[in-house]
């Protein structure tokens, strides 16, 4: 357990050290020429309820330092209770059925947006963040912020994996004993996979495909509801962080059995860290890509749908 520690800092020292380094000093001016979105003024009641802030032309760094708290303690959240769901069901059969861990992520999720947003927008996703920077770039958010916030979701995630390495130790020592599982072999894909995602379907072009759909989704949901032209989140802006809890909930419990529902390459790969110093070693890592790289693709697409083609800017057919 030490070791694991050891380890788990060091990256920690080396994500945070890079993500400082990497704060640029440049204006994204250019971006918010290009940005439809750019010139248009957010409504106070949405961004209370989803707050867009975290970017911007010149990066405030003492601001973007509690942002950067704001997404590690949001992902963590998120993780920690949702994996945390996920250790209980395969360890301990605490858990009735998928509805019950699916319906404990919705209001781990909830309550994530709602005690970040109004610090970092509760991001707390990689692929949500991109879309963004890609997007929607503006005073309040840009790539200039995109590395150090997705360094925070990584750190965040990882931490919360961590926790659950130390809560559910003995749980997971006993499940491993009972079913006569070697810690690092193939078989162990069955307590690893409280920690990192695995797909059960037949190829991974599948599989790719699962990731992308429900991410899409999810992407189109959040960007859709943090429109300032949906009238319903302007006036119910409180509604926003249950909508998008419940749409987690929704697509884990019906793409979960296919991919485990990742929709998210933080909540992802952090725990997957944790996961390999803790003895699953390579075990761990195995398809870790198709969780990065899907849901990137996925949010991209939800998001262009929701503000390209749905709610598209008037102001852009003059």
């Amino acid at each position: 357990m030490n070791r694991t520690l050891f380890f788990l800092l060091l990256f920690v020292n080396g994500v945070a050290t890079g993500a400082f380094s990497l704060l640029p000093n440049v204006r994204s001016d250019r971006l918010l020429a290009n940005a439809a979105l750019a010139k248009t003024e957010f409504p106070p009641s949405l961004l209370t309820a989803l707050n867009l802030s975290g970017g911007g032309s010149d990066v405030d760094t003492a601001s973007l330092k509690r942002e950067m708290m704001a997404e590690a303690t949001g992902t963590y959240l998120i993780v920690q209770i949702g994996c945390g769901v996920v250790c209980t069901a395969t360890c301990l059969g605490a858990q009735v059925g998928l509805w019950q861990i699916a319906a404990v992520w919705s209001i781990a999720v909830t309550l994530a947006i709602s005690t970040t947003a109004s610090i970092s927008g509760a991001h707390l996703n990689p692929a949500i963040s991109f879309a963004l920077a890609l997007l929607r770039p503006s005073k309040q958010f840009g790539w200039g912020k995109f590395l150090p916030y997705v360094a925070s979701q990584v750190f965040g995630a990882a931490l919360a994996g961590f926790s659950n390495l130390i809560l559910f130790r003995d749980a997971f020592n006993d499940f491993e004993a009972t079913k006569g599982i070697v810690r690092g072999t193939a078989e162990s894909i069955a307590s690893a996979s409280a920690f990192g995602e695995y797909w059960s379907v037949s190829s991974w072009q599948l599989a790719f495909f699962a990731e992308a759909l429900g991410t899409a989704i999810l992407a189109f949901v959040i960007f859709a509801l943090t429109n300032p032209m949906n009238e319903n989140t302007n006036e119910n802006p409180i509604l926003v962080p249950a909508i998008i809890g419940s749409t987690v909930g929704a697509l884990i419990s019906f793409l979960a059995p296919l991919t485990q529902a990742g929709f998210n390459p933080a909540r992802d790969f952090g725990p997957r860290i944790v996961a390999y110093f803790a003895g699953w070693k390579g075990i761990a890592m195995k398809g870790w890509w198709l969780y990065v790289l899907a849901p990137i693709v996925g949010a991209t697409i939800g998001a262009t749908i929701a503000d390209n083609i749905l709610y598209k800017d008037k102001s852009s057919n003059a």
